[in-house]
């Protein structure tokens, strides 16, 4: 991360363009840094997908699993990353620290929500539970407090449109509130079209930076635009389409004994994982140093990585 701006005041700055901005999720510094090459200008690091790359439910992963998890991500890139920070992780003292945690391992952005403490593993079934309001908002203040960095954003994030016994009013009333208290923009757990548009009919307020989740075969962005969200993130999406791509692959082993891919997309992918590591940079640098005395690597390439009856193409690739 370029040090001469903070995580948060590149978001802020880009925010501020006016454009709607995609976050892509990632789990780990490969996919951040792949993703940054794809063009994306900003990621989010979510509790679901961390959890689940450290095979455990998100209402047992602690924080400091999630802070490490984004700190490696942050570390491996240089766009603004939004971090899942959960209900704050206890009492107001615990919300504190995690602000600070976050802060200070370069990440631009966390949500803080109002779910009780500890997460109940029965959400994922649709069971949610949501804390008074005046907890929330006291959680909310003292994270507002805990910044070090002025630029460093914390949007609140609100269940109770899906909890029980709560309602999109309710979500409205609690998106308002933490509003007033100065939050940098507030994230409703809406997850299809019907709840985007009976929380919007609840909340038309337009002065506060509004962010909402999509997942597979959802809202295009320029329908969510229009309803108001300049921020959509996909906190399922990355490992989810992964381990289904993983199981895909090796369910062929099982069937053949053959990992089947497409030669010439096992090429490519190959190569832009070369590329995202950063080994060309080390080629070059040995081919100065402790290689220069070999010949050229040009037309150079490990046989066999794309598959047995490969066919040399222009430039020695198979």
């Amino acid at each position: 991360m370029n040090h001469l701006q903070s995580a948060g005041a590149k978001l802020r700055a880009l925010i501020e363009t006016g454009e709607t901005i995609l976050l892509p999720g990632a789990h780990d510094p490969l996919t951040g840094r792949v993703l940054q090459r794809m063009g994306f200008k900003a990621l989010q690091c979510a509790g679901w997908m961390t959890a689940a790359h450290l095979t455990t439910p998100e209402p047992v992963m602690t924080m400091t699993e999630q802070v490490e998890a984004a700190r490696r991500v942050a570390h491996a890139v240089d766009v603004p990353i939004f971090s899942d920070a959960g209900t704050g992780y206890g009492d107001p003292i615990h919300a504190m620290r995690a602000v600070r945690e976050f802060e200070a391992a370069g990440i631009a952005m966390v949500h803080i929500e109002d779910q009780v403490f500890p997460k109940r593993a029965s959400y994922h079934r649709g069971l949610e539970h949501v804390v008074k309001l005046d907890d929330f908002l006291l959680q909310l203040e003292y994270a507002l407090e805990a910044r070090r960095d002025k630029d460093f954003m914390i949007f609140a994030r609100t269940d109770a449109g899906n909890a029980e016994g709560g309602s999109w009013k309710e979500a409205a009333k609690r998106a308002r509130a933490a509003k007033a208290i100065g939050v940098d923009g507030i994230l409703p757990m809406t997850r299809n079209r019907e709840s985007v548009e009976r929380f919007r009919q609840e909340y038309p307020d337009d002065d506060l930076v509004m962010l909402t989740t999509t997942y597979y075969n959802g809202m295009h962005p320029e329908e969510l635009r229009k309803f108001g969200f300049q921020m959509i993130c996909y906190p399922l999406a990355t490992i989810v389409s992964s381990v289904a791509a993983v199981t895909q692959l090796y369910r062929g082993v099982q069937e053949t004994g053959i990992a089947a891919m497409d030669p010439e997309l096992a090429r490519i992918t190959r190569e832009e994982v070369e590329a995202a590591i950063g080994l060309p940079e080390f080629w070059e640098i040995e081919k100065a140093t402790v290689e220069s005395a070999s010949q050229s690597y040009e037309g150079k390439t490990n046989a066999g990585y794309e598959g047995a009856e490969q066919k040399k193409v222009a430039g020695g690739h198979a």
